[in-house]
């Protein structure tokens, strides 16, 4: 009787430990859905910020791009106006080489004006041929003062021309600075927003790595209950056999 009831208290102990060991089981069973669920999270987030990174790396390289762009532009527009403003200097010192020659043209005919009146009848014949001269010369000064002022003409046109053409070229060049300024102010926000979902992926990447060595650990303890579990169930399938021997062994007595 004693080994009876001592059988039944290890058979009742195990039943215990097997309803125990269940609910441990189905506990983390329920533990290891909750952290691959959560790693499955993590994992689907990291995977988002990932992409967005990606995203945000192409615009950035699109405004580098656009920046540089930008600065080629901004540097074809300072050549451009360097140029014109050479063009400029040269056509006004033209100008003014045409009225030095004007100037003198003049005082040549009023030289000769002066020696004509001054002579007099002595020198009529001379006077005369000096004339012709003069007349030609003169109309060959007329026709070239004519031909100067046609040419200032086309100066003065040039330089409305000239100066209209560099006053958009300077506000150009402005919007250009205005333009590449802002591209910088851009691309710094973009640097400083990449920054900050590196951060993040570099968080998440830790919270993963953290959650697969959780799930890693569960199972290894899961692995472990079950081994006890089967253990003990084998243990179990003893005490019954035995407890069954031991009943027939009473009931072979009690006979």
């Amino acid at each position: 009787n004693k080994k009876v009831e001592e059988a039944n208290l290890t058979l009742g102990d195990m039943e215990a430990s097997k309803k125990r060991f269940t609910a441990e089981n189905a506990d983390l069973l329920r533990q290891l859905q909750e952290l691959e669920s959560n790693a499955n999270l993590l994992l689907k987030n990291k995977s988002g910020l990932v992409s967005a990174l990606e995203e945000q790396k192409r615009i950035a390289d699109d405004e580098a791009k656009d920046r540089i762009s930008l600065l080629g532009k901004h540097r074809n527009l300072e050549h451009e106006a360097e140029g014109l403003k050479s063009s400029f200097e040269e056509e006004t010192s033209s100008k003014e080489n045409l009225f030095r020659q004007l100037n003198k043209a003049l005082g040549d005919a009023d030289m000769w004006r002066q020696k004509y009146e001054i002579d007099g009848l002595a020198k009529a014949e001379e006077l005369e041929m000096s004339k012709l001269k003069l007349q030609a010369r003169l109309s060959e000064s007329q026709s070239t003062i004519e031909q100067l002022n046609n040419k200032l003409t086309q100066l003065d046109k040039s330089k409305t021309n000239l100066q209209g053409d560099l006053n958009e070229m300077s506000t150009q060049l402005d919007q250009a600075q205005i333009l590449n300024d802002a591209m910088e102010k851009k691309a710094k926000q973009f640097d400083r927003i990449i920054g900050e979902y590196k951060s993040k992926v570099d968080g998440l990447s830790k919270d993963l790595d953290i959650a697969q060595k959780d799930t890693r650990n569960v199972s290894s303890e899961l692995f472990r209950i079950k081994n006890a579990y089967d253990e003990a169930v084998l243990q179990l399938e003893e005490v019954r056999r035995e407890n069954k021997n031991l009943s027939v062994e009473i009931k072979d007595i009690m006979d």
